[in-house]
């Protein structure tokens, strides 16, 4: 040992030195390029979803019909218009539809949860190092996971992303963002999130305002891009009757579990949570002091994760930025620069799990799944405008497969009014009162869970079993 050469163990430490840089730089990413590969394999599950086939057959209505709004086509028992405020996906997913049937609508929802996901990435490696990025990243990917089903509201929180992305650039270099209008406009032909991007920019422009850091009149133009982004959701195709549908969901909302309030039993509310938690603790880790701009966001974004089971992934994804650059800065690691090869790591593994998707949904399940199919025969014997009382899970796949029955619910609910909502609740439970809205609609069959107290109910009453099928029952009157 004592004859050993200084210089030969100085190149070994710099040589381990590099090694263990090279990993803390490379691993993370590609950890993050697994997960949008398995990611993928929810491509070949099919289309589950209970509103995904009624965004499909919405989108089907507007290409024959051309109308944005107006008396709901696919339910007789609807009492409120259908205001079309998810129009331009829905175009999407019928289109998919026609040119490849749901496999294709398969596919292009991996399509947006890739995007999604790049975006939240984008977002944090745009403040911090690809350790901190990548590893947020992929917690806040788990934190949107509830909601990363095949809807509109995917378009929703892949805009809300760049939002968040291009208010944090204007945060940082100041520039006037006009293009922020146009994308504003564009989210509200897609979803109402795009709510959720007013907020971002107004905490941003107030943030700005709080630090002194930006003159009066540039406060102005900021705030101009804040204001015009919210005005310019008047002056989509459906014009002011956008906000119709606000009034209408609120109506319903203490009826619908995703409207509840976070519980602690979903992962995804536990990852945000950590999220929002993580935040000041870092800050605090780093002795370092938030300007207001991180503040107010931090702060949006922990309203909009703790307001409802709906609005987690909003919050995840708005503090997904904050946590990476608090904990990079918490870690003292310099930020680098995106080179070629990261891009080309991170990209390379957005377009495999595209195509990896593309073969998982052409050879999946081509009909909808977690549906009682093998009831479909005994439905398709039904007289033409039978009464089917029915699960609203099931809504969807009723008027998508038997288009001739009349369903009485689906996850529509702000179409049919908190009443019925009520009613809803009551029946389908069998609770003290339940027969009076049940025979009001007057059915013939029933289709609802199996271990449903209206199923029970109604065997009581003589209604007999015609099938069972994925764990709901088929009543028919006796």
């Amino acid at each position: 040992m004592s004859g050993a050469d200084p210089q030969t163990a100085i190149h070994d430490t710099e040589l381990d030195v590099q090694r263990s840089s090279g990993m803390v730089r490379w691993a993370p990413l590609v950890a993050f390029g697994v997960l949008l590969l398995g990611l993928a394999r929810h491509a070949g599950s099919g289309i589950s979803d209970p509103d995904t086939l009624w965004h499909v057959l919405a989108g089907d209505h507007l290409w024959d019909s051309h109308q944005f709004a107006g008396p709901d086509p696919l339910s007789r028992f609807t009492v409120e218009p259908w205001v079309l405020n998810q129009w331009l996906p829905e175009l999407g997913m019928a289109l998919a539809n026609h040119l490849g049937g749901l496999a294709a609508v398969s596919w292009v929802t991996h399509v947006a949860r890739v995007g999604v996901c790049l975006v939240i990435f984008v977002a944090c490696r745009s403040v911090a190092g690809p350790l901190a990025a990548a590893f947020v990243a992929s917690a806040a990917v788990l934190g949107t996971a509830d909601s990363l089903s095949p809807r509109p509201q995917l378009v929703g929180f892949l805009l809300l992303g760049v939002v968040v992305l291009a208010w944090l650039r204007t945060a940082g270099d100041g520039r006037t963002r006009w293009w922020l209008v146009a994308v504003m406009w564009l989210w509200a032909c897609c979803h109402g999130t795009w709510v959720a991007g007013v907020t971002v920019g107004a905490a941003v422009v107030v943030g700005l305002a709080l630090d002194g850091r930006v003159s009066r009149r540039h406060l102005i133009r900021l705030g101009s891009v804040v204001a015009a982004g919210a005005l310019v959701t008047a002056v989509t195709p459906l014009g002011p009757r956008l906000y119709e549908s606000f009034a209408t969901v609120r109506a319903v909302s203490p009826y619908i579990l995703e409207w509840r309030l976070p519980t602690l039993t979903s992962p995804s509310v536990v990852v945000t949570l950590g999220l929002a938690l993580a935040v000041p603790l870092l800050w605090w880790v780093a002795r370092r002091r938030p300007d207001r701009v991180q503040l107010l966001l931090w702060l949006v974004g922990v309203g909009w994760g703790a307001s409802s089971m709906r609005t987690v992934a909003i919050g995840a994804i708005i503090l997904a930025p904050l946590a990476a650059q608090a904990l990079d800065t918490a870690l003292r690691r310099p930020r680098t620069v995106t080179t070629r090869s990261e891009a080309a790591v991170v990209a390379g593994a957005a377009v495999l799990s595209i195509a990896l998707a593309a073969i998982l949904a052409v050879g999946g399940p081509s009909d909808p799944q977690k549906v009682p199919a093998a009831l479909d025969t005994t439905l398709s014997s039904l007289p033409a405008g039978t009464v089917v009382w029915n699960s609203d899970l099931l809504g969807g796949w009723l008027m998508w497969s038997h288009p001739d029955l009349a369903h009485t619910s689906d996850t529509r609910a702000e179409l049919y009014g908190p009443a019925k909502a009520r009613d809803y609740l009551t029946v389908i439970d069998a609770r003290p009162g339940w027969e009076d809205p049940f025979d009001s609609v007057h059915p013939a069959a029933a289709l609802v869970e199996e271990r449903s107290g209206l199923a029970t109910a109604l065997q009581s009453r003589g209604w007999s079993v015609s099938g069972r099928d994925a764990g709901y029952v088929l009543l028919l009157r006796g």
